[in-house]
């Protein structure tokens, strides 16, 4: 009989539900996965949302993951699908960095949506909405970054924050913003069907 690795072990006793087995799992690999994240990206955010895209669908998957001989091999792969696919459908990670996202893109994503879809005063109704789910932070970052037009660096100065933290107010935002048009799209995809 093979002797099992004591990774295996682990990677056995996580599938079975044991949360310090994951938690371990968690502590040996995430750094080991941020650096090799930067090897494929060097937008932070995107990183980190897919490192903790992962270990969230690890967990709720655990029961249909098979053995692995490399827990190491098996969550670098993983990593590099899901940010491979993450870029390839999104235009918000597709800029290198949180702080180099080129407003035009932002912009035309949205403006695209408006008119591909029927429905513009509705669809301006849901963003209005969205907006409201914001963060005062969030808000007040897009208000400066797009109602009064000053750069990232400028928010940041008068929002009293360092450069990063303003870009990812406005990162996050955008993307809040831009689910809610996607959620809407799909919605209005699904009345066309009924209708036809």
């Amino acid at each position: 009989m093979i002797p099992h690795h004591p990774h295996t072990t682990l990677w056995n006793a996580f599938r079975e539900g044991d949360r310090s087995a994951f938690k371990r799992i968690y502590e040996l690999y995430a750094r080991d996965l941020v650096s090799y994240g930067y090897k494929i990206t060097a937008n932070v955010q995107l990183i980190e949302d897919c490192i903790h895209d992962l270990f969230i669908e690890l967990w709720q998957s655990r029961g249909n993951l098979s053995e692995t001989d490399s827990i190491k091999f098996y969550l670098f792969r993983s990593l590099r699908n899901k940010i491979t696919r993450v870029q390839q459908r999104d235009v918000f990670y597709q800029a290198t960095d949180v702080g180099e996202i080129d407003t035009t893109e932002e912009d035309d994503f949205i403006e695209n949506q408006l008119i591909k879809n029927e429905g513009q005063e509705e669809m301006l109704r849901q963003l209005r909405e969205g907006y409201r789910l914001l963060s005062p932070r969030q808000q007040q970052a897009i208000d400066l970054r797009y109602t009064h037009h000053f750069s990232n660096e400028e928010v940041a100065h008068i929002m009293g924050v360092n450069y990063q933290s303003a870009c990812r107010f406005i990162y996050t935002a955008l993307k809040t913003l831009r689910e809610t048009v996607r959620i809407f799209s799909v919605l209005i995809a699904v009345s066309a069907n009924y209708i036809f």
